[in-house]
């Protein structure tokens, strides 16, 4: 759980940029970072979240995600997964409900205990920021340039910054790693990211692209966490 948030995070910092100043602007960087840790402090949201894999024979994955955190955690994330002409509803969903959390699996329905993923009942999804321990110094390496128009945000990673945080075994080399952010109130209410890379293993080099959009509603003012109403029957582990 911990890693696949680490990748999300370290997903929302690229896509696709085009006639940018080299250059990076201070206060853009710190601003976006300040709003995406604002945005991970909600006490409650809706994120609807889009990831495709490789554009010539693309896989996508999208997911909706529902929290609120305003007493003990509840968290729905129901998935469907398209590949070709091939559609899977409720591929994998997801649910933490009242210190239990609950996995339908192509319809196999398992449940167990928030402890056992690391988690507590009144955690929090802030807990999971990566770049929240960082200075703005290190924060502002990130990037390699930058630009601003209103209230969208774009800038460019710094492949190797990237890389790291991803994977610092070093089997992932980053081609090119850009993102957009529009940031209103600051809260990141929609980002997109467009990344080219590769991965090694096995002696074996994987050229794939990745692209991801997100869009962030009710912030602050979910009225519930929708759950399906068969949770009891879930078998426990």
């Amino acid at each position: 759980m911990k890693k696949i948030t680490v990748y999300i995070l370290a997903f929302f910092l690229c896509f696709s940029l085009s006639a940018c100043s080299k250059q990076v602007d201070q206060n853009d960087t710190l601003a976006f970072f300040d709003a995406l840790h604002h945005t991970f402090q909600a006490d409650s949201a809706h994120i609807d979240a889009t990831v495709q894999m490789d554009q010539d024979d693309p896989t996508a994955l999208h997911a909706n995600i529902y929290f609120d955190q305003t007493n003990d955690l509840e968290l729905s994330i129901t998935t469907d997964l398209s590949a070709g002409k091939n559609t899977e509803k409720n591929f994998l969903n997801f649910y933490i409900k009242d210190g239990k959390t609950y996995l339908d699996s192509m319809g196999v329905k398992t449940q167990s205990v928030v402890e056992k993923i690391g988690l507590k009942k009144n955690s929090k999804l802030a807990n999971f920021d990566p770049f929240l321990d960082m200075t703005d110094e290190e924060l502002e390496k990130m990037f390699t340039s930058s630009r601003k128009e209103g209230n969208n945000y774009s800038f460019e990673i710094d492949k190797n910054a990237l890389s790291t945080v991803l994977d610092s075994y070093g089997s992932i080399k980053i081609d090119q790693a850009t993102v957009d952010a529009t940031i209103e109130n600051n809260i990141i209410t929609q980002l997109t990211l467009n990344a080219h890379m590769s991965q090694s293993f096995n002696n074996q080099s994987v050229d794939t692209s990745l692209k991801i959009a997100i869009t962030v509603d009710e912030y602050d003012s979910l009225s519930s966490v929708p759950f399906p109403n068969d949770l009891d029957t879930y078998q426990k582990e």
